[in-house]
């Protein structure tokens, strides 16, 4: 009961921090492993994730729903939605399938097997919209922008702009013609102050485009970095960008 307490009373106050920069990690720090070390930007929410990576970055407003697991290095663009269920980073060779058995029933094999193990950062871009129940394997790199379906299986890299799905994961359209692509590419419009992006009509791309690219009042976004532990919570020196 005392250590429950003492569990509850330390993600209580670090919650209190977080909420400076306008983040959120339902968990609570508690539930982080010694080796783990998140870094988020500004306006990051994550419900109750199951956070089993050394080293897991996410960008400003990007949320992450219940019942998520990232394991190893991942990465995170900006504006991103994950839905709730979705595993991100599952390893592709947890289980060496080419030795006799598959299975790590000794500590001298699972030694054997980290020797020779090494995890792939998985990458999300900015901007991308993960369905619920998605399974994304480790190492995979998913674009800007792209799309992928409800209970999809990622085991390849995914283009900007792609909507996949299916299991495995496999391209279904892009969401825009070639040339947009390229000018939304170019314009990294998720590198703007949200004033700016606020002022835009979104749900004409086209014309979005051409406004950033034409405006000379367009201002870069600049967010705080914050590194999250077990240990507690703290914003990284110099860390705006």
């Amino acid at each position: 009961m005392r250590i429950k307490m003492i569990s509850f009373i330390r993600n209580y106050y670090w919650s209190k921090k977080l909420l400076r920069y306008q983040c959120k990690f339902a968990s609570g720090i508690t539930a982080l492993s010694s080796t783990s070390k998140m870094t988020f930007e500004e306006h990051v929410r994550l419900g109750h994730v199951k956070v089993k990576s050394s080293s897991l970055e996410i960008g400003a407003f990007t949320y992450l729903r219940s019942g998520t697991e990232v394991y190893g290095p991942c990465e995170i663009g900006r504006f991103c939605s994950i839905g709730q269920n979705v595993i991100i980073g599952l390893e592709k060779n947890k289980h060496p399938t080419n030795w006799l058995t598959t299975s790590l029933f000794s500590n001298r094999h699972e030694s054997l097997h980290a020797k020779d193990l090494y995890i792939e950062p998985t990458k999300l871009g900015n901007d991308c919209w993960i369905g619920r129940d998605v399974v994304i394997m480790s190492g995979v790199k998913i674009g800007n922008g792209a799309i992928i379906g409800a209970r999809a299986v990622v085991t390849s890299d995914v283009p900007s702009f792609a909507i996949y799905g299916g299991v495995p994961a496999k391209l279904i359209r892009y969401r825009f013609s070639d040339s947009l692509i390229k000018k939304i590419e170019k314009s990294k419009w998720w590198n703007y102050s949200v004033t700016v992006l606020i002022a835009q009509e979104v749900n004409n791309p086209d014309l979005c485009i051409e406004n950033l690219a034409n405006s000379n009042t367009a201002i870069l976004a600049s967010y705080q970095k914050i590194i999250i532990t077990n240990k507690g919570v703290k914003p990284l020196k110099n860390g705006c960008y």
